[in-house]
């Protein structure tokens, strides 16, 4: 398809910093509660998945009240796309590039999104289920009102994240990059840890007892662990990771 991706990008940029400004007030309200995405009461369904994802991406134009079921996305380039009140059912987004994307009030269901790079992406009111990102990339990413769940972000990078309002619940997080992450609401429930870096990431408040938690990687003074609700088992494995000796 012909068109010129230059203009399509700067409308997109010129509609960005409206939406940018609009979710940051979002952001500011109900903190105290994760909100469920709002879908629109009917959704249509895409007949032709791919074909209407690269018409938005020709036109520069938001995808809008769509349900899309088994869309194969491999590899394709979704740069700053503008997605509002969809399901992605059974898709694949193996490889894809969300760089810059923005996502609201959308819900993954049972897709593969290994090897995806959403580097610098906006999710807000977003559920995730059954999701596969292993190796995924959301370094610089902002994730509010967002809900993680029965998924395998094994080795994901979510270096720098911004996290408001996050549940990431029965996700298995083992050897991923939770690095320098901003969080307010963060939670993790009955989630695998193993091997997690959360090297400059403050986990004050943040309650680890019900997750497999061991061997994580914080800074050689461990002031990432300050404040965090640990049991004693994941005491006595937080202990060798600073070095201590117990007898």
């Amino acid at each position: 398809m012909d068109y010129d991706r230059r203009n399509v990008y700067k409308t997109r940029r010129q509609r960005r910093r409206t939406l940018t400004a609009s979710n940051r007030r979002e952001w500011t309200v109900e903190r105290n509660k994760l909100l469920e995405p709002a879908l629109p009461a009917r959704l249509e369904l895409a007949e032709r998945p791919e074909e209407l994802v690269d018409m938005a991406l020709a036109r520069g134009d938001a995808l809008t009240g769509w349900q899309i079921v088994g869309a194969d996305l491999t590899g394709m380039d979704l740069t700053e796309l503008e997605v509002q009140g969809c399901l992605f059912q059974g898709c694949r987004f193996t490889g894809a590039n969300w760089h810059g994307a923005r996502f609201a009030d959308v819900v993954f269901r049972n897709c593969e999104c290994s090897a995806l790079q959403a580097e610098d992406a906006d999710f807000c009111r977003c559920r995730m289920e059954n999701i596969k990102a292993m190796g995924a990339g959301f370094a610089g990413s902002r994730l509010a009102h967002v809900r993680l769940e029965n998924s395998n972000l094994r080795q994901a990078n979510l270096t720098g994240a911004l996290l408001q309002q996050v549940l990431m619940k029965q996700t298995d997080l083992s050897e991923a990059f939770l690095a320098q992450c901003r969080h307010k609401g963060l939670a993790f429930r009955e989630c695998t840890l193993m091997g997690t870096s959360f090297f400059g990431t403050l986990l004050n408040g943040l309650d680890f007892t019900d997750s497999r938690m061991e061997g994580i990687v914080v800074s050689d003074t461990g002031k990432e662990l300050r404040g965090a609700i640990v049991n004693v088992n994941q005491a006595a494995d937080l202990a060798r990771v600073l070095g201590l000796v117990i007898r």
